[in-house]
């Protein structure tokens, strides 16, 4: 894997808190964690917006809400 060197700044109280609670060996390994959950957070956020942006656009189209309604009886028919 290959890794980067960065130089952050933290709010003080954050940094004790962080200082006295996670190891000395584990501190990068911790805040890589943290940051990989908040990036994926946040690309699932941006996909739901593109989702629902792209649903609103359709919801206006006249020619995808006549095949929606043609399709809508099929979906409360029986399949057997």
């Amino acid at each position: 894997m290959d890794h980067v060197r960065v130089n952050l700044t933290f709010e003080r109280e954050i940094w004790q808190a962080f200082n006295r609670l996670v190891p000395q060996r584990k501190k990068s390994q911790t805040i890589n964690k943290l940051l990989k959950k908040e990036i994926e957070s946040i690309m699932q956020q941006k996909e739901q917006m593109a989702f629902a942006s792209a649903f609103e656009e359709a919801s206006c189209d006249p020619k995808r809400l006549k095949e929606i309604h043609e399709w809508a009886s099929l979906d409360s028919e029986e399949w057997k």
